[in-house]
């Protein structure tokens, strides 16, 4: 999606922008998949389009994700960091957008 600048005068890409947000678009910069890794407390994510302040919001697409505790530690220059509960289970995938801060 994009969004028109403030200054912008062409009605067009309003509404454009209006039917996008209609339709469930996002202005997310990034998306992907994601899986805790096991036996440690923090996971890094790359993430090309990621820098400081960026914000991931993510959604556990498996059943021993959705019962997981995590958090957000640091975004960085191309990655993120989570942290998260100590579980054997190597199944806990998680899809995420990144966002703009």
């Amino acid at each position: 999606m994009n969004v028109p600048g403030r200054n912008e005068k062409d009605l067009s890409l309003f509404s454009r922008a209006i039917d996008d947000l209609a339709r469930g678009a996002t202005n997310a910069i990034a998306s992907s998949t994601f899986t805790l890794a096991n036996g440690v407390s923090r996971t890094v994510v790359p993430c090309e389009n990621c820098g400081p302040g960026a914000l991931p919001r993510w959604v556990p697409i498996t059943e021993s994700a959705s019962k997981a505790q995590l958090w957000l530690v640091s975004a960085d220059r191309r990655s993120f960091t989570v942290g998260h509960d100590l579980n054997p289970a190597t199944d806990r995938t998680f899809r995420f957008e990144m966002r703009r801060a």
